[in-house]
């Protein structure tokens, strides 16, 4: 009886866990060149640099993407796009 109740623990324990992996630069850089390549996934006109930094910023603070992969983005004009219901990372695209 014990067993199967650790066991029963164990499975709602796994069930109720929710994961949020952060997207390390490897990824990062990854995803921006899948993403760019993939007509109408992204918007194709530049935006303001303002703009490129705070959606990067605001999905570091947020620890969805690393600290590295941040500057990468900000150096090579690469934001996030961020689903709003879910927090999860749509697409990388190219703010230039």
């Amino acid at each position: 009886m014990m067993v199967k109740t650790l066991a029963l623990a164990g499975v709602l324990s796994l069930l109720s866990f929710e994961s949020v992996a952060v997207m390390d630069l490897a990824a990062y850089e990854h995803r921006a060149r899948i993403d760019s390549g993939i007509g109408g996934r992204c918007n194709n006109k530049p935006i303001p640099f303002q703009e490129l930094a705070m959606r990067i910023d605001w999905a570091f603070n947020r620890g969805l993407i690393t600290e590295r992969a941040a500057y990468w983005g900000k150096a090579y004009g690469y934001y996030p796009v961020i689903d709003i219901f879910n927090f999860n990372i749509g697409a990388i695209c190219s703010g230039r």
